[in-house]
């Protein structure tokens, strides 16, 4: 927080996210984490958009809440912080331009912790990575298709939760043996999956930003993706770019990676790519915006 600022904590009330943010007056701008909006009108506010997937995914009451919340809090704020033009996008598609109000890019960033490792040697069987939530849109049982074309493969997955019994029973006994799941781990533990594996496969059909895609660029990890935009959008022609999810096209990419020659040109362009974000680019891109509003934060 900077310094010379205030902290102040309150009890949460019941359905608190779902209520407006009570301020003071002497607040000089009000910025959500979270679709939030003051309970004072006056106090110019700002909104970071990251995604729009419940708009394109979800259905039934969830979706139904979170776009009242999400859309008030987007019209009433005098500027909106979209974190790719892809998300830009989506919002005027889903909500509209509105009137008097400032619309900014600023680009996620990505910890230092993401790096080159000198390690020993490659690890035996190699393994492609996969990073992160595993559900509908982001096309994992394709992936886990894909593994069926790559034999000498293995398949490690972080995060998302243990592998269901869906998943499971898709995969020939054979693949199962050459998929592990590794829970979630540490950033550094991550950084060295990074650093050892062939490369990551990122196939999802929608993001709003799609971090790991960075991450593994910084840490020298190339990238499989599809053709999401706002992967394309981070990634640029640091990507190996398979046509769609379907699971020959992602073997395809992934065998492309096989070549030494290949995989070192993408490597290259992945840390040339990943030079464009950092936190502190965030930061003062955000600084930027409150000072628009006339605030003078820190």
């Amino acid at each position: 927080m900077p310094q010379g600022g205030n902290l102040l904590s309150r009890d949460a009330r019941i359905l608190e996210r779902y209520r407006l943010c009570r301020v003071h007056t002497a607040s000089a701008i009000f910025h959500s984490s979270y679709y939030r909006r003051p309970s004072i009108n006056s106090i110019p506010s700002v909104v970071t958009v990251h995604d729009f997937v419940y708009e394109r995914y979800a259905r039934g009451p969830k979706r139904w809440v979170h776009m009242h919340q999400k859309h008030a809090a987007i019209r009433a704020a005098q500027a909106v912080i979209c974190i790719s033009e892809s998300t830009r996008q989506d919002m005027l598609e889903f909500v509209g331009e509105i009137p008097g109000q400032a619309v900014h890019v600023i680009h996620n960033g990505v910890s230092d912790v993401f790096c080159p490792l000198s390690l020993s040697a490659a690890p035996v069987p190699p393994y492609v990575l996969y990073v992160g939530e595993r559900r509908g849109y982001k096309n994992f049982m394709q992936l886990l298709a894909a593994m069926e074309l790559l034999p000498d493969l293995e398949l490690h997955c972080v995060g998302g939760g243990a592998l269901r019994a869906e998943e499971l029973a898709a995969m020939p006994v054979g693949t199962k043996r050459r998929i592990k799941h590794l829970g979630f781990v540490t950033d550094e533990a991550l950084n060295e999956h990074y650093n050892r594996a062939l490369c990551l496969v990122y196939p999802s059909s929608y993001e709003g930003f799609g971090i790991p895609v960075v991450e593994a660029m910084r840490a020298g990890c190339p990238v499989v993706s599809t053709q999401c935009k706002a992967i394309m959008e981070v990634g640029g022609d640091a990507l190996t770019v398979a046509a769609d999810a379907d699971p020959r096209a992602l073997a395809d990419s992934v065998l492309r990676l096989a070549s030494v020659e290949y995989r070192n040109q993408m490597v290259s362009k992945g840390f040339e790519v990943s030079k464009h974000f950092s936190w502190d680019k965030t930061h003062e891109g955000t600084l930027a915006v409150y000072k628009s509003l006339g605030a003078s934060p820190g």
